[in-house]
Order: structure tokens, then C-alpha cells, then sequence
């Protein structure tokens, strides 16, 4: 699923400010209209905190647990993210990675959140050259 031609590195990052004990369901992220995204891992390097859960879902509704997983178990370590296991997650131009986020400190939680992956910028088709010689023979006037 890498390699591509096209694909270009990109992070979304995701800053949030959770008052002592929030429970914050409906958060999340909005991808560039201008590239399919594969979304690849994540970083937590930036939290008052480690004392918080989290619970992603796709743009479908899918999501990537059967429950809220507690933000240690994403370790990290400086720009090395946690790579979600099994095949990059593609999410679409403009669609939407859903976050529920729930602070478990008893304080207020400063925390920022970065998902790694890769735009997948498509090549438009060619409208001239060798590519394109059979479908202009098939086009009738």
C-alpha cells in the first residue's frame, strides 16, 4: 500500500484542553479535500497527563477497538509513532477520523495528538499521448 508515486508524508495534528474527568465523545479531524490520506500511526508526545483514553472511528463509523484503549498503550518515542497494526487505514478527500477522548487525571489535561501517514496524490488520466490513443479511437462524433 506505500511507494506510490505521489505519496507525500503528512500529519494531522489534533490539540484538545480536557477539564478533570471530561469525557469527550463527538471530537475529531477533518482530511484535506485534495488527497486520499493513509493514516499510518500516531504520536502522543505532548499531554499534562498520560491519564486519558482514547477510541478512533473511520469516517463510516468502523471503529479501531472494541473499547476505549488507555493512551499508554499507544507508547511512542519522539517522532517514532505507534503504527496501527494490519493495513494502512484510507480515509477519502474530505472525510472524517471520529476521536472520543475521555481524561482520567482528575485534572485539567493539556494534550496533542498527531496522526502520521501519507496523502496519496492521484495522477489525473491523460488526456493526450500513447495512454489515451484507444479510448479517442472509440469516441465517436
Amino acid at each position: 500500500m506505500r511507494g506510490y508515486a505521489g505519496d507525500v508524508a503528512f500529519d494531522y495534528p489534533f490539540d484538545i484542553v480536557l477539564t478533570a474527568n471530561a469525557n469527550s465523545t463527538n471530537e475529531g479531524i477533518r482530511t484535506d479535500t485534495d488527497s486520499d490520506f493513509l493514516l499510518l500511526g500516531l504520536i502522543i508526545n505532548v499531554f499534562t497527563s498520560i491519564l486519558f483514553s482514547l477510541q478512533f472511528k473511520d469516517s463510516n463509523g468502523n471503529y479501531f477497538s472494541s473499547g476505549p484503549i488507555l493512551a499508554a498503550n499507544y507508547a511512542a518515542e519522539g517522532p517514532n509513532p505507534y503504527v496501527f497494526p494490519g493495513r494502512p487505514r484510507i480515509f477519502g478527500p474530505g472525510s472524517s477520523l471520529g476521536i472520543s477522548i475521555a481524561e482520567l487525571s482528575g485534572a485539567e489535561n493539556t494534550i496533542q495528538l498527531i496522526f502520521t501517514g501519507e496523502k496519496r496524490y492521484v495522477t489525473p488520466r491523460p488526456i493526450c499521448g500513447p495512454d489515451t490513443l484507444s479510448s479517442r479511437l472509440t469516441v465517436r462524433a
